[in-house]
């Protein structure tokens, strides 16, 4: 049984050196904390720590495949709770619910959509991460300036990110029933 601690397997990850770790984890914290506050999250803290826990709850699958400065995978991860952030609703209460929903498998719905993420171009992932970023009046305008960007016509940005977002649909749930699935997914053809 391993009785090692999961955040010090973190500090391991971001360097050997226990005191350098240290250091990049609190450039990493501080960073993400600016990231969702800029983007006007009142919880920055909060969502910061999420991040920081995704990371460490996923460490063990990736550390050994992960190539590249692990702060870049902190912000990967980061923008997948400022995307769940963005949909969850605010609803002021003094009240909790009473039955929490159960088999809430968020965790293992993120470790999919990651998955199938990194199936797609680097491309097809920049465009659908960054189409979904925004809510309301910002998304319009974010939208306008995201297909000027790319020389194409509003319609034909929500197309393509309608034709990602369809496939992505699909290769989640397919690998809800295969934990492999590597070999038939449906973002081949994107």
């Amino acid at each position: 049984m391993d009785t090692r601690d999961p955040f010090d397997d973190l500090l391991d990850w971001l360097d050997p050196a226990r005191e350098v770790a240290g250091q990049k984890y609190r450039i990493i914290h501080a960073g993400l904390v600016r990231m969702f506050a800029a983007r006007g999250f009142s919880d920055a803290e909060d969502l910061a720590d999420e991040t920081v826990k995704r990371v460490t709850d996923l460490l063990p699958k990736v550390k050994d495949s992960y190539v590249g400065e692990p702060a870049r995978y902190f912000y990967r991860v980061a923008r997948y709770v400022m995307l769940e952030a963005f949909r969850r609703p605010e609803i002021a209460t003094n009240e909790f619910p009473v039955d929490p929903p159960q088999g809430n498998n968020t965790n293992d719905t993120l470790e999919r959509l990651l998955e199938c993420l990194d199936l797609l171009t680097e491309e097809q992932r920049e465009l659908i991460l960054e189409y979904h970023m925004y809510k309301g009046r910002e998304k319009i305008e974010h939208h306008k300036r995201m297909a000027e960007e790319r020389g194409i016509s509003v319609g034909a940005l929500r197309s393509r990110a309608h034709n990602i977002r369809e496939a992505l649909e699909k290769c989640v749930t397919s690998r809800r029933g295969n934990k492999r699935g590597r070999d038939n997914h449906p973002l081949r053809d994107v």
